[in-house]
This record gives structure tokens, sequence and C-alpha cells, in this order.
């Protein structure tokens, strides 16, 4: 009778053959993939940056609302005022920005320190918008979602249709999102993000300040969205 042991070990050793090619293949596929993303990063890292800025021609509203920010207050209180001068709105909304900790301790010794609110009226005042076209929300806010529900309570209070959304490029995406889901259809939002922000989304890597603002924005963006599914 033949023995039959030796065709089934050349079965084994074939099986075993074909599993180190498909593994031999599975990492040529990675490496090809590995050096296609180190040959396009920049292209791949613009686009990430390019996506965060949501921005739409100007026209003319009700009112231009301008979003708070510690550092870029002076940015964006100048990216308003350049709209309200050339005649795009006359009137121009602020949501207050929570106080700093331990403001009132400091002011109780005596020690004058500006709000954000009174750092963005300074600004705009700077720039020749009179006080009077100058509305601030009656609530403080402590972030953007914040904000949207103060700027839907504008408009329900005040009747108004168009709105500027003014805020930082990096921020732009995101406070669109947000402020569009808020007012739900009331009025039409507009974004125009400050041209005075020096944000590249060409570069934004090779700075430290933009490469934080970068991976923390699209954190949020990726939690807006997990709301969105899940609400």
């Amino acid at each position: 009778m033949p023995d039959e042991r030796p065709p089934i070990i050349y079965k084994k050793e074939n099986k075993a053959g074909r599993k180190r090619q498909i593994r031999r293949l599975i990492l040529i596929i990675i490496v090809l993939c590995i050096i296609q993303l180190i040959a396009s990063r920049e292209y791949i890292l613009t686009a990430l940056g390019r996506y965060l800025i949501y921005q739409e021609p100007p026209q003319k509203v009700d009112v231009i609302t301008i979003l708070g920010n510690w550092g870029d207050t002076i940015v964006r209180a100048r990216g308003g005022a350049t709209l309200y001068n050339k005649g795009f709105a006359k009137k121009i909304f602020l949501p207050i920005m929570e106080k700093m900790e331990g403001l009132e301790e400091i002011k109780k010794l005596g020690i004058s320190f500006p709000e954000n609110k009174d750092l963005v009226i300074t600004v705009l005042e700077g720039l020749g918008i009179p006080r009077s076209a100058i509305e601030t929300s009656t609530k403080e806010v402590t972030s953007t979602r914040d904000e949207a529900q103060e700027v839907r309570n504008v408009i329900e209070k005040k009747g108004y249709k168009s709105i500027i959304l003014v805020t930082s490029k990096y921020h732009s995406r995101r406070a669109f999102l947000i402020l569009r889901d808020a007012v739900k259809g009331n009025a039409q939002i507009i974004s125009v993000p400050s041209t005075y922000d020096s944000y590249n989304p060409e570069g934004w890597w090779k700075r430290e300040k933009d490469w934080k603002r970068v991976i923390l924005e699209y954190q949020k963006l990726l939690l807006y969205y997990l709301r969105k599914i899940f609400s």
C-alpha cells in the first residue's frame, strides 16, 4: 500500500507558503501606503487645515455677531469692525464671555482689570463703531454652544433675519454648524471669518500655536458630530 504521508506534508507546506505570501503582500501594501502618505503629507495636512475654514461672501444683514475668545479678541473685533464700516450691518452683537476666575477678588483689592466685553468694545469704538450700535448678551457664556443660544435669543427678541458670523478662521466651520443648528432656520447665517487672523491652512503644522488649535478643533468637531448622531 502506498504511503500517503508525503502528500499531506506537501499540502501543509503549500498552505504555509501561501500564508507567507499573503503576509508579504500585506506588508508591501502597508509600506506603499506609508510611502504614499509621506509623499502626500503636505497635501493632506493642507486639506485638513482648509476644512476648518467655512467662508462665504459677505452681504448686507441685520446684525454682525462677534464670537468671544481671549486670545483672538483683537483679531475678531477688527474683522467685525471692518464689515460694519463697509456697511454690511448697522448693529453688532457680542455674547459676553464668562468672567476670568478671580476677577472679583482682584477688583476688591482696587485693581482695575477689564472684562473681555470691555476689551472688544474698546477696540470697536477705537475703530469707529458707535457705542449705540453695539449690543451685548445679558448672560455670560462659556462655550460656542452657549454663544449660539444667546444669538438665538437676540434673534427672537429683535426679530433679526440675517446674521454675519465673525470668528477666527480655524473656528469658523464648527461655529457656523452650531449657530445654524441653534437658529433652526429662523435666520440666515453667513460665515465671514476675520481676515486679520494669521491662521494659515497651508502651513499650520509649522507653528505650535496653530497645530494646537487644529488638533483641539478637530476634537471638538468630533464631539459635535457625535452629539448630532446620538442626540
